[in-house]
């Protein structure tokens, strides 16, 4: 399990970045959303928390990705693309699912990256 302290001056939040769906920009706060449904408003930027998360995970091992400017996903629950419908599918393959508004040409790219990920695994 990988947990993200977050103190600030008023508030100290431990997030379990294992269970974490996505985080989107919400102005100047994030917003976390959990697969499991629950949400978490935080007084920190979008570009704050890809920091922690990406000072707290092993280089090369984080499996969050931004997706332009309001969105960071945890690849471990994509589930599905649709670009017609300009929607990303996240799922924990059970009970909770996620269909995010993402523009056309972050979804190209991210399934162009994602295609060749699994094209790499595939070749191993």
């Amino acid at each position: 399990m990988s947990k993200l302290c977050l103190n600030t001056r008023d508030d100290m939040l431990i997030i379990d970045l294992d269970l974490v769906a996505f985080a989107h920009a919400n102005g100047n706060y994030t917003e976390i959303t959990y697969i499991s449904g629950q949400k978490q408003l935080i007084t920190i930027g979008l570009s704050k928390v890809e920091d922690f998360i990406r000072s707290s995970r092993a280089k090369g091992s984080s499996t969050f990705v931004r997706m332009g400017r309001s969105l960071i996903i945890n690849q471990h629950y994509f589930y599905a693309i649709n670009i017609l419908k300009q929607r990303l599918v996240l799922s924990d393959y059970c009970n909770h699912s996620f269909a995010i508004q993402v523009p056309k040409q972050l979804l190209k790219e991210y399934k162009k990256a994602m295609a060749l990920r699994y094209a790499a695994k595939e070749e191993e």
